[in-house]
């Protein structure tokens, strides 16, 4: 049996472009056969929902709230149907069109790290390093018409996402090609920020869901970083 992970997801309560909430997608998800997502929503530096008059606090709890929400439905649901679906926090920050994937870097941290919103690529990658995270490369070839260039740090990663559910397939093998190259982890990952798209998603001929696969169920964020740092999983 194979435990699988969305590793990047979107929700509307802080990313701009989403447009289901957190809890809507315990169910789409389990449906789908899932054992648990993270939720990646839009930091500062990207498409965030989040309104920047408000105080850090106050900031940092809107920003975390899709999460929580998703997190608090899936305690819901696994209450009664005694199931055990995982949700966990993760990050996703944007630096001149480059989107990183960040994992490891919690709610507590992001509050007493005003200067998370102002770090460059390097300095949030020292960071992330020194807290024992994991900084993945989220779609590196992705060309949009928001985004002016593709720039690479394969000093300031620790891995690459080679599968995008909202890329082209060519994008998607140019980056599975760098990943090759430099001998970073690669990770899957359906970038959603619709329901629509689990319940629809094609496995043949069309995009489908992203993820990691496992054969044990994952224990915490932890356990996620050590497993991709050491190569581990099935890219889904």
């Amino acid at each position: 049996m194979l435990y699988k992970y969305e590793t990047h997801l979107h929700t509307k309560e802080a990313s701009k472009c989403a447009v289901s909430a957190g809890s809507e997608y315990i169910a789409a998800y389990k449906r789908a056969g899932y054992a648990g997502i993270f939720v990646t929503d839009h930091f500062f530096g990207g498409n965030t929902a989040i309104d920047r008059t408000l105080s850090w606090q106050e900031r940092i709890e809107q920003y975390c709230a899709g999460y929580e929400n998703a997190r608090a439905e899936a305690e819901r649901q696994n209450k009664a149907d005694g199931g055990d679906f995982q949700v966990f926090f993760g990050i996703e920050q944007t630096f001149d069109g480059d989107d990183y994937l960040i994992y490891g870097l919690d709610s507590s941290w992001l509050l007493h790290h005003l200067e998370a919103e102002t770090m460059r690529h390097g300095e949030l990658f020292d960071a992330v390093n020194s807290a024992g995270g994991l900084m993945i490369q989220a779609h590196p070839f992705r060309l949009r018409h928001y985004i002016k260039a593709i720039h690479l740090h394969p000093r300031e990663v620790h891995g690459v996402e080679v599968y995008n559910g909202g890329n082209q397939p060519s994008e998607n093998e140019l980056a599975a090609l760098y990943a090759r190259i430099y001998d970073f982890p690669a990770t899957s990952g359906s970038d959603i920020h619709s329901i629509d798209f689990a319940l629809e998603a094609k496995t043949e001929g069309k995009m489908k869901l992203g993820g990691m696969a496992f054969d044990t169920p994952l224990k915490s964020v932890a356990d996620y970083i050590a497993r991709i740092k050491n190569k581990e999983g099935t890219l889904l």
